[in-house]
């Protein structure tokens, strides 16, 4: 919805100072040339000012505003959440600076879309009007440059050799939470070199489309010749040609490696992002390793299937997300499967944390059934209360980690997804 398009006589709002705060917001500096975001705060705020909020929801947003189709299905399209973490990171920077005298501000609470509007001690004095009824929620924002608002912006798929430098150039403005605190201060040890891997999105397409699976040990011998092989076998759309000249990450990875390298900072560690194809077996050894995909997206994952219970059968001809259970213990079924019941998608992910090749190595896996699925995982791990206590329980009587295995389901209903839930986990050693 253009901001031209908002008539008086459309809204009986438009004199409120609510609607007023969202038109200043979209005609100032920090917003000029973001017309998305402008476009999707403007269209949550009407809808929310008119009393319409059944409507924001992430499906209907990426139908309304991202011209998305009607077949439209989040899990498998992040637009909207992507979009919508910027414009909360966006809307903390605004009202840092160019909006730091306003009478009123807006959030955008984690997990949903529905704005709230908060007025500020200083003008609680005067008469406004009241603010609408939706319930307060402390965001988590951080200030975000210009340098990675452009960068998201641009695709859902990123060039991971791009990504890497604008990693370097990223500052944040407020100090990295910590959940996870035993986990992070292992794998970002100062002492200890890591390397964070994220998927190789084109790597998947490809095998999903030729319904062609790459083992490791091809993937380790001739990746290059084997991926072109397959690339080959059937034409390719014409942006897809030279297969092996595209590094594409999904942004699920690349929002994990942001928050990865914040914590880094915390921790004074040293984090290289190093893309898939370009890994040799060597950098495995004497170092940690953050992995992130299933084994269609990262072949290097299959290095440690034989530690882990829990795994993604990630053959592309099955047309299936699935997690197989090597061994089901009680109460634990020997396949668990995605699904998408309705307006309901439940999605998948594993998470282990295992030894690495070599004594004093350790290693992370992120592996979910789709994007919903991995971006659940990575909340869990990072931003999610639950990961603080579900580690709790795995610490061992001297107070350091045992390594672990989870079995995360995360929920999505009409395109709001729900925090992501413990289904099974075992202590490995």
């Amino acid at each position: 919805m253009a901001l031209s398009e908002l008539q008086p006589g459309q809204l009986p709002f438009i004199s409120d100072p609510r609607w007023k705060l969202v038109q200043e917001i979209v005609a100032s500096r920090c917003f000029a040339k973001a017309s998305r975001l402008s476009s999707l705060l403007t269209y949550i705020c009407s809808k929310a000012l008119r009393g319409n909020t059944e409507d924001l929801n992430e499906r209907q947003i990426g139908i309304d505003v991202f011209e998305r189709s009607v077949n439209y299905r989040p899990a498998d399209d992040s637009i909207v959440r992507a979009h919508a973490r910027l414009l909360r990171n966006r809307l903390e920077h605004y009202f840092t600076d160019e909006g730091k005298g306003s009478a009123w501000t807006i959030q955008i609470p984690k997990g949903s879309y529905i704005p709230v509007f908060e007025e500020r001690a200083h003008a609680l004095a005067q008469t406004q009007p009241a603010p609408i009824s939706i319930p307060v929620k402390e965001a988590a924002c951080e200030k975000l440059s210009r340098t990675r608002t452009l960068f998201v912006v641009a695709a859902s798929l990123l060039l991971v050799g791009t990504f890497a430098v604008v990693w370097r150039m990223h500052t944040y403005s407020t100090a990295a939470r910590q959940p996870g605190e035993p986990l992070w201060s292992i794998l970002l040890a100062p002492s200890q070199h890591t390397l964070l891997v994220p998927a190789d999105s084109m790597l998947s397409f490809l095998q999903t489309e030729r319904k062609v699976p790459l083992t490791l040990s091809e993937y380790l011998n001739k990746r290059h010749e084997s991926i072109d092989v397959i690339a080959a076998a059937e034409s390719l759309p014409r942006g897809l040609s030279n297969f092996s000249d595209h590094q594409y990450t999904s942004i699920a990875d690349l929002d994990m490696a942001f928050l990865i390298g914040r914590l880094a900072q915390s921790h004074h560690a040293q984090v290289e992002v190093r893309y898939a194809r370009d890994m040799v077996l060597s950098e495995t050894r004497h170092a940690n390793l953050i992995l992130i995909g299933g084994p269609r997206a990262n072949p290097w994952v299959q290095l440690f299937t034989n530690r882990v219970d829990y795994q993604l059968d990630d053959q592309p001809a099955d047309g299936q997300d699935f997690v197989n259970v090597q061994e089901p213990r009680s109460e634990e079924r020997n396949r668990y499967k995605a699904e998408v019941n309705g307006n309901e998608t439940y999605s998948l992910a594993v998470v282990a944390f295992v030894s690495g090749l070599e004594d004093g190595d350790h290693v992370l896996l992120i592996e979910g059934t789709d994007m919903a699925g991995t971006e659940g995982a990575c909340d869990f791990l990072v931003n999610s209360n639950a990961s603080s206590n579900f580690l709790k329980k795995l610490m061992r009587p001297d107070g350091t980690l045992n390594h672990f295995e989870v079995l995360l389901e995360s929920k999505t209903v009409n395109g709001n997804a729900s925090a992501p839930l413990v289904l099974a986990y075992r202590v490995l050693p």
